[in-house]
């Protein structure tokens, strides 16, 4: 009977104890405001370009509690008050610690206890904001010394002394806190320093294109790829869009070169390697500039249709293999996808029948407003241009009124078009084919019906198009 309580008492010992091993917190941050009647206070943290909530703390006893059960991940989080305020703060291996400030002045109120990187970091900011005081107060010397050029000189000078001391205290953190997580934020957020002095070519001439390939070239220096706790500060984000919008000249072949490079250099880290490949298709898929959806038909190959984005669910897969598939077929450069329709007189009109050396194909409603102005502006450049460049248009009706459709073409003067009623046709899922979200719709086809131009908004651009087109083959 004993060795049966024992037994007994053993076994409730080892289940609390797994009770309280589950139970253990792997975070907790107090956190004191003074000054403060917020009843909570929210721990947000980056993801890419956007901010996510990760918890919410009340106010007790004088003092904010954030908690859990599992640890947090690496980042720069974000304490946020009720009026919408925040300050940051450093989260890596440190996850019990203390923080007490007045939410009107964090930086220079903040006491913190338990974390040395974060002890450190608020050292760096107020080193910071201190020299960003003088350097907006040189600023505004510099200015009301206007007309003064000795003054504003001197006031240069001492602009240029503080810039340096701010690039020096962000050097001596890089390098006395090696490895440490803001230090790899401020190693990541650098910018290249190009040298001054530029090489020669082979004439003599200095090479002026030397500082933008250098500075393409060492834009990344420091930045690790795969250093997921990257993804959570506002570093990784905006340096890859940067480069991506404004740094590499915006050719197809250039982005899609680009792109895959920066999503190999991410891909030993799961989150990293999600998170480019989601950043690239969406950007390119939703760019107004023309010609993007070459660079994300590239992406969706290699990675969607391979299986390679294996996070993404089968609904949201299917959609995005479908939308490469339709793009895929209207690229700039294909053939045009023929059109069979019947016109006004019931006859079939084929698109790739139409001889010209420029065919314009433009889809349209009798409904739209917006149809009416591209027609009419469309309408205005084909008269005074139809002969000169050899240019024909080949206009589709989206609606199936016959009456409409005839006495808009009528008003709009286009009868000398091959006007042709989508509905009636042999061409299955024209919407689909020429990838119609809206109407109007136009492209521009050359002599052999490959595509030149597409979602054209204007004759202005057509006319841009053509004649460059025009001059090129005179070049040739």
């Amino acid at each position: 009977m004993n060795r049966i309580k024992q037994l007994l008492s053993i076994l409730i010992f080892i289940s609390i104890s797994q009770v309280a091993i589950a139970q253990k917190d792997a975070y907790k941050i107090h956190v004191k405001l003074t000054d403060s009647q917020d009843t909570s206070i929210l721990l947000v943290t980056y993801y890419g370009n956007t901010n996510q909530i990760v918890d919410t703390a009340f106010l007790e006893k004088g003092q904010y509690i954030f908690s859990g059960k599992e640890p947090l991940k690496g980042g720069i989080f974000l304490v946020v008050f009720q009026n919408k305020q925040y300050f940051e703060m450093i989260i890596d291996q440190e996850q019990f610690f203390s923080l007490e400030a007045n939410p009107a002045d964090p930086i220079n109120t903040m006491i913190i206890k338990g974390s040395p990187s974060n002890t450190d970091f608020y050292s760096y900011l107020k080193s910071i904001n201190e020299y960003g005081k003088k350097d907006q107060e040189l600023n505004k010397q510099y200015k009301e010394a206007a007309g003064n050029d000795a003054k504003q000189a001197e006031l240069k000078a001492e602009i240029m002394k503080v810039n340096n001391q701010v690039k020096d205290i962000k050097i001596d953190f890089i390098k006395t806190h090696e490895g440490g997580l803001f230090s790899k934020i401020l190693l990541a957020s650098r910018e290249p320093e190009v040298p001054t002095v530029l090489p020669l070519k082979a004439d003599g001439t200095p090479d002026s294109s030397y500082i933008y390939s250098y500075y393409k070239e060492h834009y990344f220096d420091g930045f690790d790829f795969a250093d997921e706790r990257l993804l959570r500060t506002p570093i990784y984000a905006s340096k890859i869009k940067r480069y991506f919008k404004q740094i590499l000249v915006q050719r197809p072949d250039t982005l899609i070169k680009e792109s895959f490079a920066i999503i190999e250099k991410a891909k030993s880290n799961k989150e990293t390697y999600k998170y480019c490949i989601w950043y690239f298709t969406y950007e390119t898929e939703t760019s107004q500039i023309m010609g993007m959806d070459e660079v994300f038909v590239a992406l969706g190959k290699k990675y969607y249709i391979s299986g390679e984005a294996y996070w993404v669910n089968e609904t949201v897969l299917s959609r995005m293999i479908k939308r490469i598939n339709t793009l895929d077929r209207i690229l700039i450069g294909n053939t045009a996808p023929n059109l069979v329709m019947q016109d006004t007189l019931m006859q079939l009109q084929s698109l790739q029948d139409v001889k010209a050396k420029y065919t314009v194909v433009i889809f349209w409603d009798p409904d739209c407003g917006h149809c009416k102005t591209e027609v009419k502006a469309l309408e205005a450049w084909y008269v005074n241009n139809a002969e000169k460049y050899g240019v024909k248009v080949f206009s589709v009706c989206t609606d199936t009124n016959l009456v409409k459709w005839t006495n808009k073409i009528k008003e709009y003067k286009i009868e000398d078009w091959v006007n042709v009623d989508g509905p009636r046709s042999l061409t299955e899922n024209y919407h689909d084919l020429y990838d119609i979200i809206s109407t109007p719709t136009i492209y521009l086809l050359d002599e052999n019906k490959k595509i030149l131009a597409k979602r054209l908004n204007s004759s202005q651009n057509i006319d841009y198009i053509v004649r460059n087109f025009e001059a090129k083959l005179k070049e040739e």
